[in-house]
């Protein structure tokens, strides 16, 4: 049996432990509320924007899927990874249905996430091009990810959802999607802005594309918060579940402190019996 000492410096450690779990849990509770106001922060900014270009004389639908920019025929894969691995089994899943659609003659995988590009390398995967997973704590800037993206036909983002605080899913959704899908319950703008009347520099085409590659960005930040408020709830779980084995293997140990503790007594009471029974 282990000596009492020893196992009581155990307790200690677990007791560490438990505490930096619950530490990191409160943390995690605390980002999810603030992204949680991003995410409505974001939608009211679209919701505006939108307005404004929906009373342009252009068709949202046939504008918004014109691939007219694009320099390169392949499609691309964005993987939306967190930067580090504490947030459970969920980059796996997200690499692993990624490469179940993957055709490498056809497209090429953008990753988001340092952890990401890790799992695709370990796998032999090459990838187009890494971008580090933007800080939440900061007004996103997600412009250069999107320069990048506007030089394919078509984009998909493969991407953590939070679901409930104990259920988030892996997603694939198109970024154009996620645009309109982000308008559908807006209602149109009342007037018609037309270039007979204002006068649009550098021109009409030109804003319309500036407002389009703003969208797609607010679409892509919408994803980027929907994943990171994902990985802290996943963060969240996996410190409750270890805060409560922390509390379970501490409670183990104090009944083998105990067992130990009594063990140690009977011993010296039989050393002091037998001395006197010697004496």
């Amino acid at each position: 049996m282990r000596r009492a000492l020893a196992i009581q410096k155990e307790v200690a450690q677990v007791g560490t432990i438990k505490d930096l779990t619950a530490a990191f849990e409160g943390i995690a509770s605390l980002r999810i509320a603030k992204i949680k106001n991003k995410v409505a922060a974001s939608q009211q900014f679209f919701a505006e924007l939108w307005q404004i270009y929906s009373q342009l004389r252009v068709d949202p639908n046939r504008r918004l899927s014109d691939p007219k920019r694009a320099k390169k025929l392949k499609g691309v894969f964005i993987a939306v990874t967190s930067d580090g691995g504490l947030s459970g089994d969920i980059d796996e899943k997200i690499v692993k249905q990624l490469l179940s659609q993957y055709d490498q003659s056809a497209t090429d995988i953008v990753v988001i996430g340092a952890h990401g590009a890790t799992l695709l390398a370990q796998r032999g995967v090459a990838v187009a091009k890494y971008f580090k997973l933007p800080d939440t704590d900061k007004p996103l800037d997600v412009t250069p990810i999107i320069n990048c993206l506007d030089e394919y036909r078509q984009t998909a983002v493969f991407y953590e959802s939070y679901v409930s605080l104990a259920t988030q899913e892996v997603r694939r959704i198109d970024l154009i999607s996620a645009v309109q899908t982000l308008s559908a319950d807006l209602a149109p703008g009342q007037a018609v802005i037309s270039g007979r009347d204002y006068l649009f520099e550098p021109s009409l085409d030109e804003v319309i594309d500036y407002m389009e590659s703003v969208m797609r960005g607010i679409a892509l930040s919408q994803v980027l918060l929907d994943s990171k408020l994902a990985q802290y709830a996943s963060r969240f779980n996996a410190m409750s579940m270890a805060e409560t084995r922390a509390n379970e293997l501490a409670g183990d140990l104090r009944l083998d402190y105990n067992r130990a503790k009594r063990a140690e007594s009977d011993k010296r009471l039989k050393e002091v019996v037998n001395s006197l029974e010697m004496g």
